[in-house]
C-alpha cells in the first residue's frame, strides 16, 4: 500500500514540474511556488510517506495533504511525455511489408526511399459512461500518429517492453491549439465506433429488457380490455356505468402508448465521453517515400513504419477520413477506402 502511495505522490510532483529525490523513507521535494501553495507545503520539504510526521510534512491515507494532492491531480487532465529508445530500427524489407499489409486496387506501389525520422504518437485515455436503467463505464484508449492522424490500435499495451524515459520539461508547449483541434476531430471520428463495440452487450441487455417489458405491458392491457369488455355484458349494469366503462376502454390505446413511451425513455442509452489522460510519445520511426503507378499517371505519398507496433500505420481515406489498408486512388489520385473509392 505504501509503495502505491509513494508512486502516486512521486508521479504527481514529477508531472507538475517538481524535483524529487528519495531520502530513505522520505521524498525530498523542491516544488514550484504555485504548486507548493496549491497543496499546502513549503517550496522545499521532506515528505514522510505512509506515516504521520510530527516534525514536518507527511502523506498518509486520511491526511489533509493527500486530499490536497488528489484534488490538484483532478483539476486538470494529466499529460505525460514519453521518449522512446530503440537499439534497432528496421531498414529494409518495406516493399514486402507494404504488399503484405495493403491492397491497392488500381495501382502498383513501391518504396522509392526511406529515412529515419523523429515522429510523435498520442494516446488519449477517455472514460465512457453509458447510462440507461443501469449503467456501464470503462476506459478507452485512442492512439494516433500525431503527424498524419492515422489511428493505431493497442498502442498503449505495446509500450511495456520498450525502453523509455519520461520528460517533464515543455509540457505546456507540447500541444498547441491547432493540434488539439485536429485531435478532437480524430477522436470524434472514432469514438462512436469504439464505444459501440465496448457497450454492445450492455445495449443488447437493455434491448432485451425493453422488449420483455413491452410484451408484458401488451399482455396486461389486452387482458384488461377483455375483462372490461366482458363486464359490459353483465346483466343489470346501468347505462351510466356502461358509458363510463366504454370510455375507459377507449382510453386503453392511449394509456398503453404512454406506458411504452415511458419504457422507451427508461431503457434509452445516453453515452458520455470524457478525457482522463494524455500520453505524448516521441519516438524514432522510418518515413517511407512511396510511388504509385496508376495507369500512365503517378502519385507520390508517404507512409510511416511504426517501431512500437513493428508495422506500417494505415492510410486515411481522403473522403471519409477512415483508416484503410485497402486503397483505391480516385480520379484526383487521392487514396480512398473501398466505400468511397
Amino acid at each position: 500500500m505504501n509503495f502505491d502511495l509513494e508512486t502516486f505522490v512521486e508521479n504527481f510532483f514529477t508531472c507538475q514540474g517538481a524535483i524529487i529525490e528519495k531520502s530513505g523513507s522520505n521524498l525530498d521535494v523542491l516544488a514550484p511556488q504555485k504548486l507548493a501553495r496549491r497543496v499546502g507545503i513549503p517550496n522545499f520539504c521532506s515528505l514522510k510517506i505512509g506515516h504521520e510526521n510530527p516534525n514536518g510534512c507527511a502523506v498518509h491515507y486520511g491526511s489533509q495533504l493527500l486530499e490536497n494532492i488528489a484534488a490538484a491531480a483532478c483539476d486538470t487532465v494529466p499529460l505525460t511525455i514519453t521518449q522512446l529508445t530503440f537499439h534497432y530500427l528496421k531498414s529494409e524489407g518495406f516493399d514486402r511489408l507494404i504488399q503484405d499489409l495493403f491492397g491497392f486496387d488500381n495501382a502498383i506501389v513501391g518504396v522509392e526511399n526511406s529515412a529515419k525520422v523523429k515522429t510523435e504518437y498520442i494516446i488519449l485515455t477517455c472514460r465512457y459512461l453509458a447510462q440507461s436503467d443501469e449503467q456501464k463505464e470503462g476506459l478507452i484508449p485512442f492512439g494516433f500518429n500525431l503527424e498524419t492522424g492515422a489511428p493505431v490500435d493497442k498502442l498503449e499495451s505495446m509500450l511495456d517492453s520498450v525502453a523509455k524515459k519520461y520528460e517533464v520539461e515543455g509540457l505546456d508547449a507540447a500541444l498547441d491549439e491547432k493540434k488539439i483541434q485536429k485531435i478532437i476531430k480524430w477522436v470524434q471520428g472514432r469514438a462512436l465506433k469504439l464505444i459501440k463495440i465496448r457497450i454492445e452487450a450492455f445495449v443488447e441487455s437493455m434491448n432485451r429488457r425493453f422488449k420483455r417489458d413491452v410484451a408484458n405491458l401488451n399482455e396486461y392491457y389486452m387482458e384488461l380490455k377483455k375483462e372490461m369488455t366482458k363486464a359490459l355484458k353483465r346483466p343489470g349494469i346501468s347505462l351510466e356505468l356502461m358509458a363510463e366503462r366504454e370510455k375507459k376502454i377507449d382510453l386503453i390505446p392511449d394509456e398503453l402508448a404512454k406506458k411504452k413511451e415511458d419504457l422507451f425513455k427508461k431503457y434509452s442509452i445516453k453515452v458520455n465521453l470524457r478525457l482522463s489522460g494524455v500520453k505524448l510519445i516521441r519516438t524514432p520511426a522510418v518515413k517511407l517515400f512511396c510511388k504509385a503507378d496508376i495507369g500512365r499517371r503517378q502519385k507520390h505519398f508517404t507512409l510511416f513504419f511504426n517501431p512500437i507496433t513493428k508495422s506500417i500505420d494505415p492510410l486515411l481515406c481522403a473522403k471519409c477520413s477512415e483508416e484503410t489498408f485497402q486503397v483505391h486512388f480516385n480520379k484526383l489520385l487521392h487514396p480512398c477506402c473501398p466505400q468511397c473509392g
